[in-house]
Parts: C-alpha cells; sequence; structure tokens
C-alpha cells in the first residue's frame, strides 16, 4: 500500500531556501509557499495540508497568538517553524503552545528528510558480537545510538499497543519503546504539571508536549548521552510525539464507542447485554472469593399509567430519575442496570467473604443487613421526588416492586439467579399488592 503523499505549506521563506532543501528531502511531496502569516492563514482557510513550516522571525511579536491560530488551522497536521540561530529560545518555547517541531536555518535536506520521513514499518539488522554484547537483544546498540531511534519500527509499535492495550494504549506504547532503547537511553511520559528529573551526569533530557486536540496531554522525556546527535534525537521525539497525539485520539474513540455498546442512553446506566456479561463476572468471583451475591430485579409499579396518562416525557424523567436515585443509594462495588422499558437491575457484591465451611442453606439465606439499608433509602427516597407534571397528587405516588435471590444459596449459574429473582418479583411482590422487594421463597419481605 503507498504511502499518503505529504501535502506541505512553507511560509515566509523569503529566499526559498527552505524550500529548495525539502524538495531534495521529500520529492514526492506536493509543496506550496506563500509570503507572509497572513497569506498563510488564508490558505490554510481553504486547504487542507499535512504539515506546515512557518518562519519563526514575522510570529516573534505576538507568537503565542501566532501558534494558536496556526495550530487550529493545522488540525491534526503537523506544524513547524524555522528561522535563525538567534530565533531558537522562541521555537524551543512555542513547543508548549502547539508546536510540533522547528528547524534552524539554514535548513539541509537530510534534517528535513529526519522530519518527515515517515516511520519505518521494520528496523534494519545490527550485527552485534555475541562475546561483547551487554545489552538486551531487542535494545539498541550503543553505537549510532539516536541515529537507530530513526529506524525504529514506530507504526507498528504503536498499532500493536491499540491491539493489545486499547484502553491504555499511551503507556504500552511509551513502555515498549523505553524498553528497545534501553538501557543507553531512556523514555518517560509525565503530566504536563511534573517536571522531569535531572538527567544522570553525562546525559541530557529533550522534553516535548503530546497534543491532542488544542489539548496537552502529556510531556514525552527523552535522556540520551549528551555527546550523541541532539537534532536528530528531537526530530525522532517529534514524531513520536505526533504520531501518540494521533493513538490517543483512537484510544478515546474506542472508549466512546464501547461506552455506547454497554451503557443505555436514556439513564446512563449500563444496558442488558452488559449485565449479564458482569453477572457471570462476579459469580465466578464469588465461587473463587467465597464471596456471595445478591441480586434484585424491580420495576416501577403502574409505570404504564403514567405514560399513558402524562406521556412519554414524563415516563422517561422517571426512568432517569429512578436510575439516579438507585446509583446514588448504592455502594461503591454495587452496578445498577436498565434491562428493558421499566425494568432494572442491580447487582450487590459482598466485599467480605463467606466462611469457608459455610452451611447456609437456600432455605436459611437471608439478605445482608447493609443491602437492606440501601433498599430502605431507594425506597424511600423515590417517594420524594415531586414531578411537575404529575402536579401536587404526584408526590409520594411513585413505588417499586423487586425480587431477590442470592448466589450461590438460590442458584448456582447466573441465568438461574436472574430466573430465581425474577420469580420473586412475579409471584411474590406483585401478587402481594406492589410496593414491595421479596427474597426468592417469598417467606419475608426483603425491606
Amino acid at each position: 500500500m503507498p504511502a499518503t503523499r505529504e501535502k506541505i505549506l512553507i511560509i515566509g521563506d523569503g529566499d526559498r531556501a527552505v524550500q529548495t532543501a525539502l524538495r531534495s528531502a521529500v520529492p514526492a511531496a506536493e509543496v506550496n509557499a506563500v509570503p507572509g502569516v497572513f497569506e498563510g492563514i488564508h490558505e490554510l482557510s481553504r486547504a487542507s495540508y499535512s504539515a506546515v513550516l512557518a518562519a519563526a522571525e514575522p510570529i516573534e511579536r505576538r507568537p503565542e497568538a501566532a501558534v494558536r491560530t496556526l495550530r487550529e488551522l493545522v488540525g491534526r497536521g503537523r506544524l513547524v517553524l524555522f528561522g535563525h540561530p538567534t530565533l531558537e529560545p522562541l521555537s524551543r518555547k512555542m513547543l508548549e503552545f502547539g508546536v510540533d517541531d522547528y528547524v534552524v536555518t539554514p535548513a539541509n535536506a537530510a534534517e528535513l528528510q529526519q522530519l518527515f520521513g515517515a516511520p519505518s514499518l521494520r528496523v534494519a539488522p545490527v550485527e552485534v558480537s555475541t562475546e561483547t554484547q551487554t545489552e538486551p537483544s531487542n535494545a539498541i546498540p550503543q553505537t549510532d545510538r539516536v541515529a537507530a531511534l530513526l529506524g525504529l519500527p514506530l507504526a507498528e509499535l504503536l498499532l500493536e499497543a491499540l491491539l493489545s492495550s486499547p484502553q491504555n494504549a499511551f503507556s504500552a506504547a511509551v513502555a515498549t519503546i523505553d524498553s528497545r532503547i534501553g538501557p543507553s537511553m531512556k523514555l518517560v511520559q509525565l503530566s504536563p504539571t511534573v517536571a522531569a528529573p535531572p538527567p544522570p551526569d553525562g546525559m541530557m533530557t529533550l522534553s516535548h508536549p503530546v497534543w491532542m486536540d488544542k489539548t496537552e496531554k502529556a510531556v514525552l522525556h527523552l535522556t540520551i548521552p549528551r555527546d550523541d546527535d541532539q537534532v536528530a534525537a528531537r526530530h525522532f521525539l517529534s514524531q513520536l510525539t505526533h504520531l501518540l497525539g494521533r493513538t490517543i485520539l483512537l484510544q478515546e474513540r474506542h472508549t466512546g464507542l464501547q461506552t455506547l455498546a454497554i451503557t443505555d442512553e436514556l439513564t446512563g446506566l449500563y444496558n442488558a447485554r452488559y449485565f449479564r456479561h458482569m453477572l457471570r463476572k462476579a459469580c465466578d468471583r464469588a465461587i473463587n472469593q467465597l464471596r456471595m451475591v445478591t441480586l434484585l430485579m424491580f420495576d416501577i409499579d403502574n409505570f404504564k399509567k403514567y405514560n399513558d396518562e402524562f406521556g412519554h416525557a414524563l415516563g422517561d424523567e422517571i426512568l432517569r430519575q429512578t436510575a439516579s436515585l438507585m446509583r446514588r443509594s448504592c455502594r461503591g462495588q454495587d452496578q445498577v442496570f436498565r434491562i428493558a422499558g421499566d425494568e432494572f437491575a442491580v447487582i450487590f457484591m459482598e466485599n467480605e467473604p463467606r466462611a469457608a465451611h459455610d452451611r447456609t442453606t437456600a432455605s436459611s439465606a437471608r439478605v445482608p443487613a447493609s443491602i437492606r439499608t440501601i433498599l430502605e433509602r431507594f425506597r424511600r427516597s423515590i417517594s420524594n421526588p415531586e414531578f411537575a407534571m404529575l402536579g401536587s397528587a404526584g408526590r409520594g405516588q411513585l413505588t417499586i416492586s423487586g425480587g431477590m435471590a442470592i448466589f450461590p444459596y438460590h442458584a448456582h449459574t447466573p441465568e438461574e439467579l436472574i430466573q430465581k429473582a425474577d420469580e420473586a418479583l412475579m409471584f411474590f411482590a406483585k401478587k402481594s399488592g406492589k410496593n414491595s422487594i421479596y427474597l426468592i421463597g417469598g417467606e419475608e419481605p426483603a425491606a
């Protein structure tokens, strides 16, 4: 599959020296040039570019505002400054405001090739004598250490991190790369508010922020020997932070899609699909750790009447408030789900283990006192809300009916536990006149 063609805009390259070096470094790239920042902003507002090289001198008076404007227009593309060596402190400072990298002029083709070279998909083999090898087999040899950084398969490593650790791909990728460059070099990620530790003697630390959608997510700190190629190391760090910003975006999209897949849109509770998954996990944990799981299935009494008389808008509000009240009544280890319509479920997981020789049977099982307290608190709170659409007569009219069963006393599988709790709801709570919560068997109210 051919690599995506670079489309690069150069701003303020009066003598065309940067343009000439760039065309030599990346001959396949589409390069456009404009004389100043104003023209650059106009061009970026009408066309998309994968990278922008902007002269540092014209933005010197108001650099932060200029960089923020360019950063917003460039979007996910790379923003690079170039300028005389006297402007290097300014360029370095602008890394904190959205610049991805900078080039000290006169620019040369080799440096620009490092900057815009595509991430390699394989590392060239390096022969190392087995008699003198002291580093791990997958580490970069100390000869040509920083030069070898540019041969790391960044695209492959980041993709592997996304596949193996989709919830924390950023940290996984940094840890993997750090293991590949050690022990002579060190790569760490820190919060933007945390300063990098001082480097050991003979070493220096290069730092670069990781941006994603105008937000500074983290800062990468690369520690290298002082006598190594700092320019190559800085460009490697720039390339890596750019790719990691994309990785964070993919990770957050994955997390968002996963959340949508397991969440009920109306109430924000977990949905029925996730309920069955989590109940299986809770029962497995109960078996392995000698704990017990109490399952509550409940619904809102006469819910259809509210929908028919006052409309679905009020019905939706009742469902949202019921979900919120139950979630606030529960403990941190408990999980609340909306199964369907006005049907809800709660998995109560006890932290205290059962006795090793527990002889409790289904007929003698009792709902733990802590859960009774939760249910009493919930039933009191659900009768208090005053729904404006119901008027004053609606206060105190909302009630629920529920059924409960305890694993492993009343059931030996998650499916059986659901069946037993549902039986307690339908055959005892509902038939007893509603507004009650029964333990399976109906021998005593659970609350």
